[in-house]
């Protein structure tokens, strides 16, 4: 309940006023300075802007650790159906069950965050990475979300079918926009989540082999 209180009456609102100033701020024509490359801060005056990127980094400490929670919780729901090999599995609390720790996918996040800040030299240069990724997941989401209210909620086929439409028009227009910037980064997202699923289908093929 708390985390549907916030979202709904905080984290949601400051999305829409952050977008929605953002492309009034492109639309006007307003000069963007060269020194700073992301129009977010633009919007900010500048005796905030210091406070405003100390509080952009903790924000994006605390979001890394829920992407390395959800990491750890996907990878152990890929090994229990079988589309992983098995790895080593902390429980870190009594209480909680999903209380989790794995090594090896702790150590390979470091490996692939330190190759792509390298790599990439510049929040700038993942901006690409990162609109490919998040419209990606958000059509994902969207199919899976189709699945949900159909096979597990029971839901009118029309219902779902005007919900799924009305999502997918969105994300595609998202993803076909982000598409211009395959060539210059948006490539890499795309090429790891190849190599995840290789792996798993690679690893659910040897699987079923064994057990004929």
């Amino acid at each position: 309940m708390p985390i549907r209180l916030a979202w709904s009456c905080l984290v949601f609102p400051a999305l829409v006023l952050n977008y929605a100033g953002q492309a009034g701020y492109v639309l006007s024509g307003a000069p963007i300075d060269s020194n700073i490359s992301h129009i977010f801060y633009h919007l900010c005056p500048a005796p905030l802007l210091l406070p405003l990127v100390l509080l952009a980094t903790v924000a994006t400490v605390i979001a890394s650790q829920a992407v390395i929670a959800g990491a750890f919780s996907m990878t152990r729901q890929a090994i229990q159906l079988g589309l992983l090999p098995r790895l080593q599995i902390i429980q870190t609390s009594a209480a909680g069950h999903g209380q989790i720790y794995l090594p090896a996918v702790n150590w390979l996040l470091m490996l692939v965050t330190l190759g792509l800040a390298i790599g990439f030299g510049s929040s700038s240069g993942l901006a690409a990475a990162y609109g490919i990724a998040v419209s990606t997941t958000m059509l994902a989401t969207t199919v899976l979300l189709f699945v949900a209210m159909r096979e597990i909620w029971k839901w009118p086929l029309p219902v779902v079918i005007a919900i799924a439409i009305g999502f997918a028009a969105v994300d595609a227009g998202f993803l076909s926009a982000n598409t211009l910037k395959i060539a210059q980064g948006g490539w890499v997202p795309l090429l790891l989540g190849a190599l995840i699923c290789f792996v798993m289908l690679v690893w659910r093929t040897h699987n079923a082999g064994v057990q004929k």
